[in-house]
Parts: structure tokens; C-alpha cells; sequence
């Protein structure tokens, strides 16, 4: 039951910095570093980490999570070009489309590599525990993303 309130704030916390980031702006990075603190602390607590893993496993993590900000950089770009594509009225969607997808499944993997990058670090019951926290942090921030495209159409 703890372990489920302590997953249920995180996922508050991150529910809301996805609300109110774009309305404040790119340049408000101390929201964001505060969510990463907070993510940081919650894995180390979770999965039990002793200094050297908690060392080893950030490192590795900061250097896949800069892959994925480039992925999801290109990702946008794409989604940009696909807008564009649509408002100049042209109908030629299927090259743009297929961009948008690869970039997408390029970002997914990303993220599931930086996963995959972690068991060499964690004990089996870690990595196990660390693939779900990931998930379901996951499955829930596309749910509340979801939820507010949903109400801001």
C-alpha cells in the first residue's frame, strides 16, 4: 500500500509539471530539475540502491536521457513538418506520416534501451522493480497527456 502512494505522488508530480510546463514557458528549467530530483530520489529509495549502483545507474541514465531529449527533439521537428505539410493543403501526407512514425518508434526505443542499459547495474528483483516503476510512470503520464489533448480540442 505504501509503495502505491509513494507511486501515486510521483505520478501527481509529474502529472503536473506535463500541465503547467508549456504554460510557463521553455526557459522555467528549475521545475523541471525539480521533477528529476524527485524522480532520482525515488528510484534510489525504491530499488534499494547502495552509493556505488546509485553512481553507476545516474550516470548511465543522464547519458541515455540526453538521447532521448534528441529524439524527441527530432520527433517534434517531424510532427512540425507534418503540421505544415497539412496547412499548405497538399496532399501528399504519406512520406511526412511514415517520417512522424519512424521518429516515434526511434524515441520509444531509446527509452526502452536506456532500460535494457540498466541490468548489468541492478540485482534481478532491482531490475525487475525499476522496469515497472518505469512503466507505469509511463502508461500514466500518456493517460494524463492524453486526458488533456482530449479537453484542450
Amino acid at each position: 500500500m505504501k509503495n502505491q502512494c509513494n507511486i501515486s505522488l510521483c505520478i501527481v508530480i509529474f502529472a503536473v509539471f506535463f500541465i503547467v510546463q508549456p504554460m510557463r514557458g521553455q526557459n522555467d528549467t528549475p521545475v523541471l530539475d525539480k521533477m528529476k530530483s524527485f524522480k532520482k530520489i525515488m528510484l534510489i529509495d525504491k530499488l534499494k540502491m547502495n552509493e556505488d549502483q546509485a553512481t553507476r545507474f545516474f550516470a548511465r541514465y543522464q547519458q541515455y536521457e540526453e538521447y532521448i531529449k534528441e529524439s524527441q527533439k527530432e520527433l517534434e521537428k517531424a510532427l512540425m513538418q507534418l503540421d505544415e505539410l497539412q496547412k499548405s493543403g497538399k496532399q501528399e501526407y504519406g512520406k511526412a506520416i511514415q517520417h512522424v512514425f519512424d521518429k516515434d518508434l526511434a524515441m520509444r526505443k531509446t527509452i526502452v534501451d536506456r532500460m535494457k542499459a540498466m541490468k548489468g547495474i541492478l540485482s534481478e528483483q532491482q531490475y525487475a522493480q525499476y522496469i515497472l516503476i518505469e512503466h507505469r510512470l509511463l502508461d500514466n503520464l500518456q493517460k494524463m497527456v492524453k486526458q488533456r489533448k482530449n479537453r484542450m480540442k
